[in-house]
C-alpha cells in the first residue's frame, strides 16, 4: 500500500541560503512525483536534493518513503535490493537530525523487517545493546525484527538478554514466552524431547511473569496455549493427559483474571 509522505517541503526563500533553496525546490518536484506513483524518479529528486543540502530533516524522511515504495512495488532483484538499503540510510539519517521522532524509529524497525534486513538491524541497535546498562528497548526491538524474519534463535537470545537487563519486569518474561509458543505452534514437524524442552523453557518463563504480575491474564493464556503444544511432543498418554489438565487449568485462571480486569 501506498504511504504517503509524512512532511511537506515548503519553500523559504527568504530563510534559505541558495543550495538550500535549490534542495527544496528539487525535493518538492520529489513530493510531485511520490504523488503521481514515479517512486524511481522521486527517490532520485529527493537524493539530489540531500546532496544539495543534507541538514533539512524532510528530505532523507521523504528519500527513505520513496525508496521504500519502490521496494514495495517489485521487492526482488538487485533494484529491490539497492532500494531497500537506501530506505534505510535515508531513515538512520533523518534520525540523526531527529533522533526524538518516534514515527521515523517505527517505520526504519518496519523497514529492517519489510526488506528482512537483520544484519542491518544488528549493527543500527549495537550501540545501544552494549551500553552499560544495555537498553532493553533496543534489545526488544532486535528481537522483534529476529523473529519476523525467521530468525527464531536470535529472537530468543535478544529475548534472553532483555530479561537480564530488566529481570523484574513481566513484559519481558512474557515476550519470551510468547515466541517460543508461537514457534512450536507454527513448526509441528518439531517433535519428542526438543518439543518438551522448548515447551518447558516457555513455561518457566511464563510462571515468571505470572509471579511478576499475577492478576495479568496473558501470562495464563499462553501457558494454556504452550501446554497444548508440548502434549504433541508427548510419548504416553499419560503425559497428553496431564499437558491438557495443565492447559485447561491455565485456561480458567486467565479467563478469571481477565473478568476482574473488567
Amino acid at each position: 500500500m501506498r504511504r504517503a509522505l509524512l512532511t511537506s517541503l515548503a519553500v523559504a526563500p527568504l530563510l534559505a541560503g541558495c543550495e538550500s533553496l535549490q534542495a527544496r525546490i528539487t525535493a518538492q518536484q520529489g513530493v510531485d512525483l511520490y504523488h503521481r506513483q514515479d517512486y524511481a524518479g522521486a527517490a532520485a529528486k529527493f537524493a539530489e536534493a540531500q546532496k544539495r543540502d543534507p541538514r533539512i530533516p524532510a528530505i532523507p524522511l521523504n528519500l527513505g518513503l520513496a525508496n521504500l515504495s519502490l521496494y514495495r512495488m517489485a521487492p526482488n532483484g538487485t533494484e529491490a535490493a539497492k532500494a531497500a538499503s537506501n530506505a534505510i540510510i535515508a531513515f538512520q539519517d533523518y534520525l540523526k537530525l531527529k533522533p526524538k521522532d518516534d514515527r521515523a524509529k517505527v517505520l526504519l524497525v518496519q523497514t529492517f523487517v519489510d526488506t528482512g534486513k537483520y544484519d542491518e538491524a544488528v549493527a543500527f541497535f549495537k550501540p545501544a545493546t552494549e551500553s552499560v546498562p544495555p537498553d532493553a528497548q533496543a534489545l526488544n526491538t532486535l528481537a522483534i525484527i529476529a523473529a519476523k524474519t525467521g530468525r527464531f534463535d536470535e529472537a530468543k537470545g535478544w529475548y534472553e538478554k532483555r530479561i537480564a537487563a530488566e529481570p523484574e519486569n513481566a513484559e519481558a518474561h512474557l515476550a519470551q514466552g510468547v515466541l517460543i509458543w508461537n514457534y512450536l505452534h507454527d513448526h509441528t514437524e518439531v517433535t519428542d524431547q526438543k518439543r518438551l524442552d522448548l515447551a518447558d523453557q516457555a513455561l518457566k518463563t511464563l510462571a515468571e511473569a505470572i509471579r511478576l504480575s499475577p492478576q495479568a491474564p496473558n501470562a495464563y493464556t499462553y501457558s494454556n496455549l504452550v501446554y497444548r503444544e508440548k502434549a504433541l511432543g508427548e510419548s504416553t498418554d499419560d503425559n497428553k493427559r496431564l499437558d491438557f489438565e495443565e492447559a485447561n487449568r491455565f485456561y480458567k485462571l486467565g479467563i478469571d483474571r481477565l473478568k476482574g480486569s473488567k
